[in-house]
C-alpha cells in the first residue's frame, strides 16, 4: 500500500476523526505575514488547516494529490479545493504570502516541493511546516497504547513518518528561518471510541491491516476497556505540535 493509497483509503475518517489545529497557530501564522490576501495549503487533506487560515487570510488554494481527500473536504466560501501534486502546480508565480503544509512535507519530494513554494510565494513571503507527535492521556493509558498499538505496528511506519517522529529537525527549509518563540499543542476531549477512530486514521495501522489481515485497533480496544472505566467518557488528550517556518527574500 503506498502512500496515496493509505490516504485514500476510508478518507472520510480524516475529515471525522483528525483533531483541529489550534487557534493560536494560525494567529502566529497570520502575525509573521506581511500580507493577508492569499494562502496556498499544500495537501490540505479535508481541509482543516484551510478552513482555519479562511479565517485571518482573504483567500485560500487548497490541494491535495488524493481525489477522495477532496471529496470530504469541509467547504467554507473562502476556500477553493482542487487535485494537485505538491511539487507541480498550475498557480501563477509570487501569487501567495503564505504556503503551509500540515503534517505532510514528509511525503514529498522536498527539493521539488522547495522550489514549487519559492516560485509561488511572493516576496517575503512565509513558508511553514508543521506537525505533531504522539498523543499523552494517562501514564497507564499510555503504557497500554505504547505496547499493544505503537510497538506491533512500527515496521509498518514509511520511511517519511519518521521525519514526523523527530519533530522535522532534519528538515532544510529553503529560505531564511523564522524564530518560533512560543510552543503549541493540540488539546482535545475525547472518549474511547473517538480515540479509536483517530488510531484507524493511522497510515501504519492501514498498512499492518492490509498485510496482516486484522485491525491491531481492535486488539488496543480490549485492552484499554479494562482501565478507561467508562468508555463513553472523554479524557484530555494532547499532543505536542512543532512548527518550523522561513521567510523567501524580498
Amino acid at each position: 500500500m503506498n502512500n496515496i493509497q493509505s490516504f485514500s483509503l476510508n478518507s472520510e475518517q480524516y475529515a471525522k476523526h483528525r483533531p483541529q489545529y489550534p487557534d493560536e497557530l494560525f494567529l502566529f501564522l497570520s502575525e509573521i505575514s506581511e500580507h493577508h490576501d492569499r494562502v496556498w495549503d499544500c495537501a490540505t487533506g479535508n481541509g482543516q488547516a484551510a478552513i482555519s487560515s479562511a479565517k485571518l487570510f482573504q483567500h485560500v488554494e487548497a490541494t491535495d494529490i488524493s481525489v477522495e481527500q477532496i471529496q470530504h473536504c469541509i467547504t467554507h466560501p473562502n476556500v477553493h479545493y482542487s487535485v494537485s501534486p505538491a511539487e507541480h502546480t498550475s498557480f501563477e508565480s509570487q501569487s501567495f504570502d503564505l504556503v503551509m503544509v500540515a503534517l505532510a512535507i514528509h511525503w514529498f519530494d522536498q527539493e521539488k516541493f522547495f522550489q514549487e513554494a519559492e516560485r509561488v510565494l511572493k516576496p517575503k513571503g512565509v513558508l511553514a511546516v508543521w506537525g505533531y507527535g504522539f498523543l499523552e492521556i494517562e501514564s497507564d493509558i499510555d503504557e497500554i497504547i505504547t505496547k499493544n498499538l505503537l510497538e506491533p505496528i512500527d515496521r509498518f511506519w514509511a520511511s517519511g513518518n519518521r521525519q514526523v517522529m523527530n519533530g522535522y529537525r532534519d528538515l532544510v527549509l529553503p529560505f531564511d528561518e523564522i524564530n518560533i518563540p512560543e510552543k503549541f499543542s493540540m488539546k482535545v476531549e475525547w472518549n474511547l471510541q473517538q480515540l479509536l477512530e483517530y488510531f484507524r486514521t493511522w497510515s501504519a495501522v492501514k498498512r499492518y491491516s492490509a498485510e496482516l489481515g486484522n485491525d491491531p485497533v481492535d486488539q488496543l480496544e480490549i485492552k484499554l476497556k479494562t482501565i478507561w472505566n467508562e468508555p463513553g467518557k472523554a479524557k484530555l488528550v494532547q499532543m505536542p505540535l512543532f512548527l518550523r517556518a522561513s521567510r523567501k527574500p524580498a
